[in-house]
């Protein structure tokens, strides 16, 4: 969601580039603006705000006044909108009485807050929440008298909610300062001394530093600059002055090109065979027995949810352990029962999602074990977790999850049948084999292209696979489209079939075959439009019951039936990106959708 960039350095002649290049690789995020605000050498506040994408930031500062500052102390932000609408006014960073700040996350008291600033005299020109920030800082300043550091640690101790948040002030133009409670907040410095980063993800940091902390919840950081270099102090939340583990940052800046693919969600779609591959060879059984627990339930968002909804089926029918599936931001409101004896899975690709966050969190309070399967080594939920498994699957920048749902849906295979008893070449084999039909799925495309709704329905193991396709079809092109249970499409669904809604069908050749096709005749019958994906094996007869109606098909590698998601969730992800590119979609970043949530 939001991003966070900020810089205190004694290089004052380059860090403009600098962190506009930083704020650009947090594009991935999720944003609809954009700012940055800098101290100069006289100590004298700058600040420029923008809508859209950063090219517009870019085009904002090219102007004779920003290309001659030189500052050494500078805060980015990219801005997803929670509270107030899309508008330069609602962009960070916020300032008051010489005072900038920029924030990520929700403070759930700021109305209270904002009221006894109205109440002060105050006046407020934004509608977000994290504009009461600046203003509390410059009131407790002014008012009581504080320094600069101490207002920022007495306005921490009064906001609640969740945040992560940078100030500078001109009245202290050598220091900056770093707050973070509830959401992702990590440091740097450079060997020298000369250069000092505080951001939301490490991916920001990228080509900044090799090295990377990461701040623990209610961490205060100060960072100081003076001639013979920077320091910095981290305060945990009980007051004491600690030191923070310092670890490699294992994502560089050549690991985020495009690599001479049109977009990061092409790129990311091709590397799924080779993801699928990576996880396979890098799982270690040792790490997680699931036998040994009385019950699994796995707990997640979006794309992740669906991953977790396919191992339910994997592990109830290969384990016999019985399994729930849970959508994170409903189980820790409806006050689940947990019991010691079972395993508490929480699967999340970027490893902040605050919803999978809090969940864990309280699953722990309760004593219970909880494993974490995340693609971010050092994210708050592989810190928290009592056992961790990375997803190899490299950094992903488009925002709609593709080559992520392949590693976590092979993972949850691999926890469920001995290693040497899955067939990873022929699962590697099948999906480059889709890859490379490129030519039917532009076709498939333009099927699809002009339907008023799409359905996804499939049966077993499919369904989830229905799911994903739906989501990733709403993502993209912004079309409606829902996932359904095939059996379910005559429990309301088929009332809105016409020759203007397309189902896509999702049939491979197992044991649920047959009456995926009745459901597939059914809508056939009331002049639906189908796109049938269907296992190779099963070509002739498919055309025979298919030869009716406006139907389309896409006929993909025959496969144990244990593997088919993992082609056929190939072949939705490419089928979603054909249709969003044929009308114009931007892939990488869709509209009002951020790849890390981290608010409620």
């Amino acid at each position: 969601m939001c991003g966070i960039v900020s810089v205190l350095s004694l290089d004052e002649d380059c860090i403009l580039d600098r962190i506009l290049g930083a704020m650009e690789r947090l594009e991935y995020r999720g944003y609809d603006s954009a700012g940055i605000a800098c101290i100069d050498a006289s100590a004298k506040l700058h600040r420029v705000r923008s809508v859209g994408r950063m090219a517009k930031l870019r085009d904002a500062v090219r102007t004779d006044q920003w290309s001659s500052i030189n500052g050494g102390a500078w805060i980015g932000h990219t801005r997803w909108a929670t509270h107030g609408q899309v508008a330069e006014r609602n962009a960070h960073p916020h300032v008051c009485d010489g005072v900038a700040i920029a924030h990520n996350g929700i403070i759930e008291n700021y109305q209270s807050l904002k009221n006894e600033l109205i109440s002060a005299g105050y006046e407020f020109e934004s509608d977000t929440d994290s504009e009461v920030i600046a203003k509390l800082i410059a009131y407790y300043v002014k008012t009581r008298g504080l320094q600069f550091e101490e207002a920022c640690r007495e306005c921490m101790h009064v906001l609640q909610g969740t945040f992560a948040i940078v100030a500078i002030s001109q009245n202290v133009p050598n220091t900056l300062i770093g707050m973070k409670l509830g959401s992702p907040m990590a440091i740097c410095i450079d060997g020298q001394c000369r250069n000092f980063y505080i951001a939301s993800d490490a991916i920001a940091m990228s080509s900044l530093s090799n090295s990377i902390t990461y701040l623990l919840e209610g961490d205060f950081v100060v960072a100081t600059r003076t001639q013979g270099g920077i320091t910095y102090t981290i305060t945990s939340s009980d007051g004491l002055e600690v030191e923070r583990g310092v670890e490699p940052n294992k994502i560089q800046a050549s690991c985020v090109g495009k690599n001479g693919y049109e977009s990061f969600m092409l790129k990311e779609i091709c590397e799924e065979a080779i993801v699928a591959r990576r996880t396979y060879d890098t799982f270690d059984p040792r790490i997680i027995d699931i036998s040994k627990f009385s019950k699994v339930s796995l707990i997640a968002c979006g794309t992740s949810y669906y991953a977790c909804l396919l191992a339910k089926y994997w592990i109830e029918a290969l384990i016999k352990i019985p399994t729930d599936v849970e959508v994170a931001s409903e189980f820790r409101y409806r006050n689940p029962v947990m019991v010691t004896s079972a395993l508490y899975i929480f699967v999340s690709q970027s490893g902040e999602t605050i919803d999978t966050l809090c969940a864990m969190r309280l699953v722990k309070e309760r004593s219970c074990t909880t494993l974490a399967i995340v693609n971010v080594d050092g994210s708050s939920i592989a810190r928290e977790a009592d056992i961790t498994i990375i997803t190899p699957a490299g950094p992903e920048i488009g925002v709609a999850s593709t080559k992520s749902f392949v590693s976590q849906i092979m993972m949850l295979l691999l926890m469920c049948v001995p290693k040497e008893r899955v067939d990873i070449v022929q699962i590697e084999t099948a999906i480059n084999s889709v890859l490379a039909d490129k030519h039917n799925m532009e076709e498939i495309a333009r099927f699809i292209v002009g339907s008023r709704s799409v359905f996804y329905i499939g049966r077993g193991p499919s369904y989830p696979i229905a799911l994903e396709g739906a989501l990733k079809m709403k993502e993209l092109s912004y079309m409606n489209a829902e996932g359904y249970p095939a059996g379910e499409i005559k429990h309301g669904p088929i009332a809105l079939i016409d020759d203007e809604v397309c189902t896509v069908v999702i049939a491979p050749h197992d044991e649920y075959l047959d009456k995926t096709i009745s459901n597939m005749q059914e809508i056939i019958a009331r002049n639906g439009s189908v796109l049938l994906l269907a296992s190779q094996d099963f070509r002739e007869h498919m055309r025979e019951i298919s030869s009716h109606g406006a139907t389309e098909c896409l006929f993909l590698p025959t496969l144990h039936n244990v593997y088919n998601p993992f082609v056929f969730g190939v072949a939705v992800h490419l089928i979603a990106y054909n249709v969003a590119k044929s009308i114009g979609r931007d892939v990488d970043k869709p509209r009002n959708l951020a790849k890390s949530v981290t608010v409620e």
